[in-house]
């Protein structure tokens, strides 16, 4: 009871400061715990994915270092100039010949160098050519009798073998991953004329062998346990320990594996590259993985201290701002004055505040009603004038069409009297379209299509008609009777005023920056100066000059018609308005 009265008395200032520290830390704390647990999940897993990857792409460039070096021994090996060189008696060839043969060898070699990986190519050939020295390009074989790695060249069968190889020359002696092969005599295949050796740089394979944590030991090892290459780390003392033992190489495929190293728990994953017999090998520390998550742990405790710092200093300001209604109340004010009708969305409260703000949002309700109204009003004024103007236009097409049936059922033609019948039926039904004074782009063609088809018989046949309008646009809306006027007008004041009544009437339609391009074309005989001009066209200039006061009406633009006419060419008639669908009716 104590604590309940004394939360009652404190002020309503120092109530919500105390919630507000209740309701924000306790919450803080639950996201901190749930949030650390999922990311020492999800950093756990993108140390693996990190490692997996760096492996996956070292093992690739490894192994497309690898394959092309073997391509250039096969290059090198079916050589036919090259082999025939090598292969000749080297008593049959004066020193002469034998120099200029090496010649055009060394020449091919260099060129193959140059545009490889390789460091170096060497020849092992018959000791009776002519050769001297150790670091030359062509070496006699008896300087490799007997070493291990020429053995094991040999005893390969002339398969692409890669061996440990050191290079000694008066100058320098360094390791290299050499590719021994067996040159064969192209005569005779069971014959071999010597040896060719390809070195590759282990400084440039140790540069291939990136880490993704510093504790991590990347090295390629052979089968017999040899180690190729390694990591900058390799050869520190603490590392050194981690190369593993011939019997431990073992392909992990596509993920790491626990492995126990000097009673230590490691991750390792080893695969062969190719069919090389070396082995990429990635070990890791599991305790890396942990150091990775304590860092990540001390990162998120700081940040939600600073946070939660943040918000003790923050409630202040929100509790002062709980009680500055009327400062909400004076900017929506303001914003009535530059014309935004906005109610104040707070909690109704019975208070003086409350009440002045409920009057203020009667106010702005009462506004918002008076100018939908006026808005309604504007908008029958509009259809209204829209659907006088459709009455007005184009009804002498129905007195010639019945003018047409007359003439025909005097002449007996009652096939054509049903066939304009039943399209005079679908050009009404499309023109009624339900009391609805806007239609598609699709109806509004067809009710030309079918205008057509009825004039096609009272001309005879001399009427071409032509549509060329994607079929993305057809659900596009326009008042209705908007086309079928200006091809009447097409027809009737253009084409059947040439001497010989033939022409052609072509609809097109494309969209450009939301703006939709109608053109009614004719190769009739043109306008002379406007449409006032030419006996006749008094109707159809009242025809058009109703369409334009209807485009305006609707789409709220002025000048939505354009007109070009020549006398050679014909008239065509533009037609430019905003693109209004079917789904975004305005």
């Amino acid at each position: 009871m104590k604590i309940k009265l004394w939360f009652s008395n404190l002020s309503l200032k120092q109530k919500l400061l105390f919630l507000f520290a209740l309701v924000g830390l306790i919450p803080l704390m639950i996201t901190f715990i749930i949030s650390y647990q999922k990311i020492t999940s999800a950093t756990l897993k993108s140390q693996n994915y990190a490692a997996n990857q760096n492996y996956e792409q070292t093992l690739s460039s490894l192994s497309g270092t690898f394959t092309r070096i073997e391509k250039l021994s096969t290059m090198v090996i079916l050589n036919d100039a090259l082999v025939s060189a090598l292969g000749t008696d080297p008593l049959q060839k004066d020193i002469g010949e034998q120099l200029i043969d090496f010649g055009k060898i060394e020449t091919y070699t260099k060129t193959l160098e140059e545009s490889s990986e390789s460091e170096r190519i060497t020849y092992y050939i018959d000791d009776r050519f002519v050769v001297s020295g150790t670091d030359t390009r062509f070496r006699k074989l008896k300087l490799i009798e007997g070493r291990e790695w020429s053995k094991k060249v040999i005893n390969n069968a002339g398969r692409p073998t890669w061996v440990l190889y050191e290079n000694e020359s008066s100058n320098e002696s360094r390791k290299y991953l050499t590719l021994g092969r067996i040159l064969w005599d192209t005569r005779n295949y069971s014959d071999s004329i010597g040896l060719v050796t390809i070195d590759l740089d282990l400084k440039k394979i140790r540069d291939n062998l990136t880490r993704t944590v510093p504790e991590q030991v990347v090295y390629l090892i052979n089968e017999e346990g040899q180690l190729v290459a390694g990591s900058d780390n390799v050869n520190a003392a603490h590392v050194s320990d981690l190369v593993i033992s011939p019997s431990q190489i073992k392909e992990t495929k596509s993920d790491f594996e626990e492995i126990k190293l000097n009673n230590m728990d490691y991750l390792l994953r080893c695969n062969q590259i190719g069919k090389t017999g070396i082995f990429l090998t990635s070990i890791i520390p599991k305790t890396a993985a942990s150091k990775a998550v304590d860092i990540v742990g001390t990162q998120m405790i700081m940040i939600y201290v600073v946070v939660a710092a943040a918000l003790m200093i923050l409630i202040f300001p929100v509790t002062r701002s709980i009680t500055a209604r009327i400062f909400l109340l004076s900017r929506k004010m303001d914003q009535v004055r530059l014309g935004e009708l906005r109610k104040l969305d707070i909690e109704p409260r019975d208070d003086e505040m409350g009440r002045l703000v409920s009057s203020y949002n009667y106010m702005i309700n009462s506004v918002q009603d008076l100018l939908q109204e006026q808005y309604q009003l504007g908008q029958e004024k509009k259809g209204a004038e829209l659907k006088a103007l459709q009455s007005q236009i184009n009804p002498h097409f129905l007195y010639n069409t019945l003018d047409m049936l007359n003439w025909m059922a005097q002449r007996e033609e009652r096939d054509n009297i049903q066939q304009v019948v039943y399209a005079l039926s679908d050009y009404y039904k499309l023109i009624l379209n339900k009391g609805e004074d806007l239609v598609t782009l699709k109806d509004e063609l067809r009710m030309c299509r079918i205008y057509v088809d009825i004039q096609q018989r009272r001309f005879r046949g001399r009427i071409t008609f032509a549509i060329e309008v994607d079929e993305e646009l057809l659900d596009c809306l326009l008042p209705k009777i908007t086309l079928q006027p200006l091809v009447e007008n097409a027809i009737v004041h253009g084409i059947t005023e040439k001497p010989d009544g033939k022409g052609t009437v072509t609809i097109k339609a494309t969209a450009k920056d939301q703006r939709l391009l109608l053109s009614i074309e004719d190769d009739g005989i043109g306008l002379k100066n406007d449409l006032s001009d030419r006996p006749g066209y008094r109707g159809s200039g009242y025809g058009i000059k109703n369409i334009e006061k209807r485009l305006e009406l609707y789409f709220g633009e002025s000048q939505c018609m354009r007109y070009e006419s020549d006398s050679d060419t014909g008239t065509r008639i533009t037609i430019d308005v905003p693109v209004v669908r079917h789904s975004n009716n305005m």
